[in-house]
């Protein structure tokens, strides 16, 4: 059309979650470089809003659960008629949509790695890892966020390490600010965390994988560790998904509904975060989340379970505390460290905020991608087009 390749996105649902906005990010920061489409097997959120080309297409094929033959057909007829240089797909959930790719005459195609669900959350499915293998010969380059699902997939999986890139999230911590906490007023949360409380915050899906179930249950554990400052306890949850109705009931059966509050989905998380004193992680499964980058550039101490590429990003013991997954009791004392001790909070959490801007460039994560893209489409290195830091503003999902 205009010279720039297409790179055809391909995921399951375009909708709350880190993995989503990396993909907005990047279609964003490389408009220069490349047109994008974005197909979803099921349909898409309000996120696509967030998308600032109007003209990037975005595809709902509504597919129904399980082998639903008709959507790849959709998906095989979309392609074609889109006719995309590149296919970048995304996740187990649209991992067959490689041999659909090649069938529809796509010449490359990358398929991301970025988790695993609460079914597996080890990955020790040998079907699912047979799949990965069997689906090799349609697939150019595996990529993954973490070390931890690079070595998963050329040691467990048996995919030559020459087809597998790694790639870490990376963020802009300028868009993330630290703010006072000591007695202050919280403009947004102030409703129910009055000056003097302490906020234990965390950001995620409501999804069986992210066990929110599980960091519930370690707050009701530290109310019950800490009687004598359990009335300044809060905890806020942000995100939407399937588990909100299973996690209002056990949160009112535990007789805490005047300290435990669901916010949904949020357009101003990076205003939320420095309203926190503490930022929780509970899941079972992750592949680099985001969400802990941007809580440490907001300058909080981390209580994190060590899955997947967590403690690629937490180091425990200097940016925050790292437990075992699905301990509520292994989690409620490492929040009550740091409900103990302020200075603690303090130092953990400048030394986060060091960390994400040593180590987790939105610059180099972008120039990565290009690179991988470039090197599949034009046998060579990125062309330096993606915009500057300074142009982007890192906009979340509603």
């Amino acid at each position: 059309m205009n010279g720039k390749p297409l790179i055809a996105h391909v995921l399951y649902r375009l909708e709350t979650g880190g993995m989503e906005r990396v993909l907005v990010t990047m279609i964003n920061r490389t408009q220069l470089q490349y047109r994008h489409a974005v197909i979803c097997l099921d349909g898409f959120s309000a996120l696509r809003e967030q998308i600032e080309d109007t003209n990037v297409p975005c595809l709902a094929l509504n597919k129904r659960p399980g082998k639903d033959w008709p959507c790849y057909f959709r998906l095989w007829k979309a392609l074609r008629k889109l006719k995309p240089d590149l296919v970048h797909s995304y996740n187990f959930g649209a991992l067959d949509a490689a041999p659909v790719a090649k069938l529809a005459g796509v010449r490359h195609i990358v398929h991301a790695e970025r988790g695993r669900n609460a079914s597996d959350p080890r990955g020790e499915s040998r079907k699912y890892r047979n799949l990965r293998r069997w689906l090799l010969p349609f697939i150019d380059r595996y990529l993954t966020v973490s070390r931890d699902l690079q070595d998963w997939l050329t040691e467990k999986v048996g995919i030559d390490p020459s087809r597998v890139v790694f790639i870490p999230n990376g963020i802009d911590p300028a868009n993330y600010v630290i703010a006072p906490r000591k007695n202050e007023v919280r403009p947004i949360l102030s409703s129910f965390a009055p000056p003097g409380t302490i906020v234990i915050g965390s950001v995620g899906r409501l999804d069986p994988v992210k066990d929110q179930a599980g960091l519930v249950s370690a707050f009701n554990l530290l109310c019950e560790s800490l009687p004598d400052v359990r009335e300044r306890l809060r905890l806020v949850i942000v995100g939407e998904g399937p588990q909100r109705s299973m996690l209002e009931a056990q949160i009112t059966d535990l007789g805490l509904s005047e300290q435990v509050y669901l916010l949904g989905n949020r357009n101003d998380v990076p205003a939320i975060l420095p309203e926190f004193d503490i930022f929780a992680l509970s899941s079972i499964a992750e592949g680099m989340p985001g969400v802990l980058l941007e809580a440490m550039a907001a300058g909080l101490p981390v209580a994190a379970t060590e899955v997947g590429g967590v403690s690629e990003v937490v180091s425990s013991g200097v940016t925050g505390l790292l437990v075992a997954a699905s301990s509520p009791h292994a989690l409620a004392k490492a929040l009550a460290n740091y409900v103990s001790n302020e200075a603690l909070r303090s130092r953990h959490g400048h030394a986060g905020r060091a960390r994400v801007e040593a180590g987790f460039s939105l610059n180099e994560m972008v120039s990565a991608y290009t690179a991988l893209y470039d090197e599949l489409l034009h046998g060579g290195p990125a062309r330096p087009h993606s915009k500057p830091a300074s142009e982007l503003t890192e906009r979340k999902e509603h």
